[in-house]
């Protein structure tokens, strides 16, 4: 199982085709870096502890909201609006 801040992850912006972090402990926001990741084709931080508004850009409103399910209060599209 994986805990780390996941608003410090610095993605490779090319090279990154898959991330599926399901079912961990992973806390934080969803870097704004995220949304360069320009060949990401499998994403999935489902049941974690991410905060936060999903940035809007790149491939990340691309996947479902399956792909956000169940964290602590992450927001915005494919989610709920932020209030």
């Amino acid at each position: 199982m994986f805990k780390f801040n996941m608003s410090e992850m610095e993605p490779p912006q090319e090279n990154l085709i898959a991330l599926d972090l399901d079912h961990n402990k992973i806390f934080g926001g969803i870097p704004a870096a995220m949304t360069g990741v320009t060949n990401l084709q499998i994403f999935n931080v489902s049941y974690n502890r991410l905060c936060g508004e999903i940035p809007v850009g790149g491939r990340l409103q691309s996947f479902d909201s399956t792909a956000y399910f169940h964290n602590r209060c992450l927001c915005g599209t494919p989610l709920d609006s932020c209030k």
